[in-house]
């Protein structure tokens, strides 16, 4: 399975992700960093993700997220794309957007309190959907 992780560090100990890291994986093998070339289109994706307010203190790396989509009838499309974040090994929350007629539009999102606000709703589901559309933009 191939993913996307992106880590937020709070090295200015600010209390809030002020750096971002972006690595491509290939079955838990780290293939490579974000190229410059990368970074640029992963801009809003990275914006988009310190709204969910997961990140790490100073340069630790254990909450991350890893984003990857999944294609079961084969041809080609993502019909799944899957959020799982990571508190170390273990997976803390998941968020998922489903298109469940493979016509390339993502009808059902399923979230729950992805900014850590203390409630999910429309918010968590509307930035489940940012980082899944800006995620597909990359072509991972």
């Amino acid at each position: 399975m191939r993913y996307l992780q992106v880590v937020a560090q709070d090295r200015s100990a600010q209390g809030v992700g002020d750096f971002l890291l972006f690595r491509f994986y290939q079955d838990d093998r780290l293939l490579r960093e974000a190229t410059a070339a990368e970074l640029r289109r992963l801009k809003v994706l990275g914006k988009t993700y310190l709204k969910c307010a997961w990140f790490n203190v100073g340069e630790g790396e254990e909450r991350h997220l890893r984003i990857f989509s999944q294609n079961p009838s084969g041809d080609g499309t993502a019909e799944t794309v899957r959020l799982h974040f990571h508190d170390g090994a273990q997976i803390a929350y998941k968020a998922a957007a489903h298109d469940q007629d493979n016509d390339g539009r993502l009808e059902v999102i399923l979230s729950s309190d992805v900014d850590n606000d203390g409630h999910s709703n429309r918010t968590d589901r509307s930035r489940v959907m940012a980082l899944v559309k800006q995620y597909l933009q990359i072509n991972w």
